[in-house]
């Protein structure tokens, strides 16, 4: 009678995110950020781009709109033309609303600040590879008149539900999200707010409004 061998467990492959840029540092930081839950490859070009689309298949791309070798927005728009599975997030110095709305024309799932902070990059990329989209507020849209941070409009929805004590699993189920990107959802309005505890996350709510 032979022994049964121990059935080993399947791991999902980790996807794949390439970083694109002119700044080593920028790229090192991306790289660092990114490299504990995906597979990552960074390149400072947009011939290399082009060659690491094709080399590495990477699930999505993050991309700067201003290269030293061409315009990150035409490229992806090339890019995407060959390879329409792939997701497409812009990252750039650059906020205004014309250049988000050529990124959106382009085809991109997304367009984030180089100010955000980490988190809110990887809620970003969370957020893209998960199927949806993620473009933070031009500069138009932030100057509301009051002086006061602007939270998206998914924000709002995680911190009114955070006011009715839902925890980050009840956010989750409620708006089809993970746990994971409900956590950094939460993340980035403490952030964005400077708010240091679920207490003044509530209040905060409550004063305008969206409890």
């Amino acid at each position: 009678m032979t022994s049964a061998q121990p059935i080993q467990a399947c791991e999902s492959p980790r996807r794949r995110v390439l970083f694109s840029d002119d700044h080593q540092i920028i790229l090192d930081a991306l790289s660092y950020v990114a490299q504990d839950e995906y597979d990552v490859r960074a390149v400072g070009t947009l011939a290399g781009l082009s060659e690491a689309v094709e080399s590495f298949n990477p699930d999505l791309a993050v991309i700067d709109i201003r290269m030293p070798d061409g315009d990150g927005i035409e490229s992806a728009r090339q890019l995407l033309q060959r390879r329409p599975g792939m997701k497409v997030l812009f990252l750039s110095m650059h906020h205004e609303a014309q250049l988000v709305k050529r990124a959106k024309e382009t085809g991109a799932h997304g367009y984030i600040s180089k100010r955000a902070p980490a988190d809110e990059l990887m809620l970003a990329i969370r957020t893209v590879l998960n199927g949806g989209k993620y473009f933070a507020r031009t500069q138009e849209q932030q100057q509301n008149g009051s002086g006061e941070p602007v939270l998206t409009d998914r924000q709002k929805e995680v911190l009114r539900l955070i006011a009715q004590g839902c925890s980050a699993k009840e956010i989750a189920n409620r708006l089809n999200i993970s746990v994971r990107t409900a956590e950094f959802h939460r993340a980035a309005i403490m952030e964005r707010l400077k708010l240091h505890s679920t207490a003044m996350m509530t209040r905060y709510a409550v004063e305008k409004g969206l409890d």
